[in-house]
């Protein structure tokens, strides 16, 4: 319907422009009246008309609607304050929605993809395979697989990634805290240092390699060439493996795992590096000290610097050490181009809050690399405050005293994680209370929204036990849906694609939890005012075909936050 009246609309602005011989387009937009007395919808279009054929907007608004065929669901438009134009819609019309709806079923609001769909590379968690995940690494995964849903919902054709952080210092601390581990199984009085992970799943990780080699058989291989590349792969798979579980418990999947070491054994890293001083993009240089830091005893390190000052950037940024080796960035680098090559020209990434300061200089050494403008799209989620009734529970990875992510889905449920984790914007933090979560009642959001649609099943039950035969679904005359609550509920259903639609371009997630909370209150409010099997058979008929399509966009909205649908609460 919108999309109609958009295009009567554009079809008469664009003729305007052209009888007073102006080579522009002027988009038409339209959008819903916060007042019910101005209309179904509004366009302001008459103002940015005005500036390009210098009369007044009002003027401009009536020889709009002297030009514009409208569609016959029209009653009326008429202009209001300095231009506006408001339209009316016959209200039957906009009731047909339902029969659509129950129609289309899981389609609704879905564009399907097909060979022109642009390709997105979505790559996110991407947690330090140092552990089991927290949280905050919940919170961005769940994120993240909404976000793809929806955008896949929407015809992209969206590939999701997960970039493994398996080389580096880090791996190097896990291998040693593992080996220090068995060890200690093995009866040897030796300490962890600080900086070295504590967690008791590197002790579960121990007794594994334990039964899988003797202590004896591993003190017998060569420490640089066996041992250690033996330690660091072992616990890299152990930790991916309880990663895994972890997303799975979640019901997330990633299409592809992709390996951090793989571009340096490849030597991608390298290649790269080599390819930027032929560019004379790198050069032999020193950096001032930190900003805001104490720099009494800083000294100056010649090192391979980024002229990603060239584009963009606020300073240069070290690509190897004076020696070659290559930092961390050179391989983030190198990943991203990877998948460039692999024709991601669009890419996502979701990244924690704590990673604001790395965006700039990763879209400057794409856009030198690729010639790309803002690639990758950086998302920052800000971290999750874990309460209970009302206390902090205290996290900390590295004391080996934080609550894992499984433990909280195991307590509260995966349906009550996902849900809740979206119900605040990624920009602000979020406040996830485990007694609120476990609730059967309005206080816990995915229960308020389940609970709509279990309430639509049980009517839909209540009228089979009747002997209520449900009627053609293009027999159904909507016109008995005439109500506020009524109404409230039919344009709820109509502007579910356009939120999508915001939902996946926006790539604002958020907005779908939000609905749907929107939609459920609405369902309650109407449930509470009205008797949905009456003795008008008419009317009864209406109500059950207006319910079944709530029910079914409901059921829609859940399942692409990875939310289970219950029939019964």
């Amino acid at each position: 319907m919108k999309q109609s009246l958009e295009t009567a609309l554009q079809l008469a602005v664009d003729l305007l422009l052209k009888e007073h011989g102006v080579d522009v387009h002027v988009r038409v937009q339209l959008t819903r009246p916060k007042q019910k007395d101005h209309g179904d919808y509004a366009a302001n279009v008459a103002m940015p008309l005005a500036g390009q054929l210098n009369q007044p907007p009002r003027v401009l608004a009536e020889k709009i609607l002297s030009m514009v065929v409208w569609p016959d669901a029209v009653e009326g438009a008429d202009i209001a304050g300095p231009g506006f134009i408001n339209i009316r819609l016959q209200h039957a019309s906009e009731a047909e929605v339902v029969k659509y709806i129950v129609h289309q079923r899981e389609l609704y609001g879905c564009v399907e993809k097909d060979e022109n769909s642009e390709k997105i590379c979505l790559e996110f968690v991407s947690a330090n395979p140092t552990g089991p995940m927290h949280v905050g690494h919940g919170r961005g995964a769940v994120v993240g697989d909404a976000l793809g849903r929806i955008l896949a919902a929407r015809g992209f054709d969206v590939h999701r990634e997960y970039y493994i952080n398996d080389a580096g210092t880090q791996i190097d601390v896990l291998a040693s805290s593992l080996w220090k581990r068995v060890q200690q199984l093995e009866g040897l009085e030796i300490e962890l240092e600080a900086g070295e992970y504590p967690g008791e799943y590197l002790i579960e990780a121990a007794k594994q390699l334990l039964k899988d080699y003797s202590f004896g058989q591993l003190n017998a291989l060569n420490h640089d060439s066996e041992k250690w590349p033996l330690l660091v792969d072992y616990a890299i798979d152990k930790m991916m493996n309880m990663i895994r579980a972890d997303l799975a418990a979640l019901d997330i999947n990633f299409d592809h795992y992709f390996s951090e070491k793989s571009l340096h054994d490849s030597g991608r890293v390298d290649e790269l590096i080599e390819q930027l001083k032929a560019d004379d993009l790198i050069y032999l240089g020193t950096l001032p000290p930190p900003k805001g830091k104490e720099v009494s005893d800083y000294k100056p390190v010649e090192q391979w610097l980024f002229r990603t000052t060239r584009f963009g950037d606020d300073v240069d940024r070290p690509l190897a050490k004076q020696d070659g080796t290559p930092t961390y960035f050179a391989a983030d680098i190198a990943y991203h181009v990877d998948k460039f090559e692999r024709g991601f020209k669009r890419q996502i990434d979701i990244w924690g809050a704590d990673h604001g300061g790395y965006v700039t200089r990763v879209q400057s050494a794409m856009k030198a690399l690729t010639g790309l403008d803002k690639q990758p799209e950086v998302l920052l989620v800000q971290m999750v405050n874990l309460m209970r009734a009302g206390e902090q529970v205290k996290m900390s990875k590295r004391a080996g005293t934080f609550v894992t992510l499984r433990e909280v889905v195991d307590e509260v449920g995966s349906d009550a994680v996902r849900f809740n984790f979206m119900t605040r914007r990624i920009e602000s933090q979020l406040d996830f209370d485990l007694e609120t979560a476990k609730q059967k009642n309005e206080e816990n959001p995915v229960y308020y929204v389940q609970y709509a649609y279990a309430r639509v099943c049980a009517i839909l039950r209540k009228a089979t036990d009747e002997g209520i035969a449900l009627m053609a679904v293009d027999s159904v005359d909507t016109s008995h849906l005439t109500s506020d609550e009524e109404k409230r509920l039919v344009a709820a259903l109509l502007a579910y694609p356009e939120m999508l639609d915001k939902a996946a371009n926006r790539l604002e997630a958020y907005r779908l939890a939000t609905y749907l909370m929107d939609l459920a209150r609405s369902l309650h409010s109407f449930y509470h005012k009205h008797r949905v099997i009456s003795d008008d058979d008419g009317l009864t008929q209406a109500r059950l075909l207006l319910v079944r399509a709530v029910g079914q966009v409901i059921c829609n909205g859940l399942s692409l936050l990875g939310v289970s649908s219950p029939e019964r609460m």
